[in-house]
């Protein structure tokens, strides 16, 4: 019967590498939603820098101002949590790499 050790590298190979797609993933999207954050905020400051009074009470009729704080607080709240899903890939990640390493320490080759 063949040693099963060197699939079992194998496999923890390939956790590895779908752990680190997932890792690149969650940071990928974490910057994107930053990016978000800072459009809005960027909006809301260009509505706050004066200009024609007639059009910030009609945008604030309107609701304008309450929409972006709204939707900014809503992509605070996706950033946290993806914050936790990149903390949870890191974690997975460490758990594979330190498994790898532990294969390797026993001295097995693929």
């Amino acid at each position: 019967m063949a040693d099963p050790r060197p699939k079992l590298l194998k496999l923890v190979a390939l956790k590895r590498q779908k752990a680190e797609q997932s890792l690149a993933i969650v940071q990928t999207r974490l910057r994107e939603l930053a990016r978000e954050l800072d459009a809005l905020q960027s909006e809301l400051s260009k509505a706050d820098q004066g200009g024609d009074i007639q059009a910030l009470m009609l945008a604030s009729r309107n609701g304008h101002a309450v929409r972006v704080l709204r939707e900014m607080d809503l992509k605070r709240s996706e950033i946290a949590e993806t914050r936790l899903h990149l903390h949870q890939a890191r974690e997975d990640l460490k758990m594979i790499l330190n498994s790898e390493d532990q294969l390797n320490q026993m001295g097995v080759k693929s």
